[in-house]
């Protein structure tokens, strides 16, 4: 038909997702201050993405993995650290502009081997997954400019992503840990996390507060092992392209790089720590719209027929900032003396929607560095499975890509073992991906309806919909109504119906 008038809309599509496998093969050369290698208590690997890049037919990734040597020398624990940098590419086929690229890496596994006391193989892989997400523009059918057509229209409300941006932020500051400290001598574990405090949108611009908390195991002059914890404030202002006041933002903050050197003081006291952190931040920015489609048509002078189509569209149902707190016990036989060092590191995170709640689930790890009853250090690795859900009511698919934080962990020393809980925090932003069915195409026959000049008498039952009767009869809905003295397009009770048609 010359008469349809079509609309535009906006919809966020997956381009393509993929994993890469990435090796982790390194050599550890032990430096002159580090103890010669008696027994490997652990060895660790933490990959990060320092930058991206997205092209017309690849992605472009760099990043570094933090691997950490925890081992025994002559009785006494010794940590060593080594960045060992990683680059990707990933071929795609996407030559839309500005879309949202969404990374994240999974550990696979991590082994090491002492090829000497002063010399270590690593080896071991992880997963870079990697999603692009693109906004593109669709059409549907709005309306048909024709007296003989009767078309029933609605609106649509969708969100689409209206733009995206990423920043790295350096965090560079000098810490005294004061006198009440014992001095340092060597540091043993940091763990980190960057926190998004509070946020500001203007036009095209996000400012973004945050803090980067950091908890330090450390030994110190007199072989004892202490920890500090560090709270450091970081800002940026982001651009991106298409936010405004009303926009809802989906903010992901994840650490980098995180390297800290002990410092003397003016007075020769180990009790400076140089801290030197990167933190990317990624902002993705959603508008909601209000766009009309036709739901159905029909012509009331000739035979015509409609050919429909899904429209998938997502929907913003909230935003979720919230903690809970996951307990599990790490059981050592009662063979435990001291604890020496209690903390948990997450391996993965999911979400899946069923039977109306949104399950965020995951597994992490619980480490216990402690004495044995032989005076022994030792590490004791547990995995634990973890579950948070949130209950939406009317709804039949949400989804959300959600950012999974351990923010904390204390424990409890039992007759067996330790009693570990983990506080752990998420941020989402929860959509609903609906289909709606809207009219295509439509055809019109050569041949005019039959129609005679009687009254009929319909008896319409409750719940029947005039568009229904209207079209079946080649009249409209208007005249249906005048006729019967209704006020609604929808029967209430079973009644006649007098219809010209």
């Amino acid at each position: 038909m010359n008469n349809i008038v079509k609309t535009n809309y906006f919809v966020n599509e997956l381009m393509c997702e993929k994993n890469i496998e990435q090796a982790i093969d390194c050599e550890i050369n032990l430096p002159d201050y580090c103890g010669d290698i008696s027994r490997v208590l652990q060895c660790f690997a933490f990959p990060n993405i320092t930058s991206s890049s997205v092209m017309a037919e690849r992605i472009s990734i760099e990043g570094t993995t933090l691997v950490r040597l925890l081992y025994v020398s002559e009785g006494e624990i010794f940590s060593y650290e080594q960045n060992c940098p990683f680059s990707a590419q990933v071929d795609i086929s996407c030559t839309s502009v500005g879309a949202a690229l969404e990374l994240s890496t999974s550990l696979q596994y991590v082994n090491c081997r002492a090829a000497s006391s002063r010399r270590a193989e690593v080896h071991g892989a992880f997963v870079i997954n990697a999603k692009l997400t693109s906004c593109n523009k669709k059409e549907v059918i709005d309306k048909i400019n024709d007296d003989n057509m009767q078309i029933r229209r609605d609106t649509i409300t969708a969100c689409s992503a209206s733009g995206n941006a990423y920043s790295l932020i350096n965090v560079n500051q000098v810490v005294d840990i004061g006198t009440a400290k014992s001095q340092i001598k060597s540091i043993l574990r940091n763990v980190a996390f960057a926190d998004i405090i509070e946020t500001k949108q203007v036009y095209n611009k996000i400012l973004v507060k945050g803090e980067l908390i950091i908890k330090t195991l450390y030994k110190s002059e007199d072989e004892t092992l202490e920890s500090i914890e560090n709270n450091l404030p970081f800002s940026q202002i982001l651009d991106v392209e298409g936010v405004d006041e009303d926009s809802t933002v989906d903010l992901k903050a994840e650490l980098t790089s995180l390297e800290i050197a002990v410092k003397p003081t003016a007075l020769g006291n180990m009790s400076l720590m140089d801290i030197e952190a990167v933190i990317m931040v990624n902002a993705c920015s959603y508008n909601c719209i209000d766009f009309p489609v036709l739901k159905d048509a029909y012509s009331t002078v000739c035979e015509s027929k409609c050919s429909f189509r899904n429209v998938e569209v997502d929907r913003i149902i909230s935003s979720v900032s919230e903690s809970f707190v996951h307990s599990f016990n790490i059981n050592l036989n009662g063979s435990i003396i001291k604890a020496i060092d209690v903390w948990c590191e997450q391996i993965k995170s999911t979400s899946k929607y069923e039977n109306g709640e949104l399950c965020f689930s995951g597994s992490l790890s619980g480490f216990v560095l402690y004495e044995d009853n032989n005076n022994e250090l030792k590490l004791k690795e547990e995995k634990s499975e973890y579950c948070f859900k949130k209950s939406f009511s009317d709804i039949t698919n949400a989804k959300c890509s959600p950012s999974v934080k351990i923010t904390g962990c204390d424990y409890t020393l039992t007759e067996n073992g330790v009693d570990i809980r983990v506080k752990i925090k998420i941020s989402a932003v929860i959509f609903e991906k609906c289909n709606e069915k809207v009219v295509e195409d439509i055809v019109l026959g050569d041949s005019p309806l039959k129609k005679s000049s009687s009254l009929i008498i319909y008896y319409a039952k409750a719940g029947d919909e005039l568009w229904d009767i209207a079209r079946h009869f080649g009249t409209t809905v208007d005249k249906i109504m005048a006729e019967n003295d209704l006020e609604s397009d929808t029967i209430n009770n079973s009644e006649p119906l007098m219809i010209w048609s």
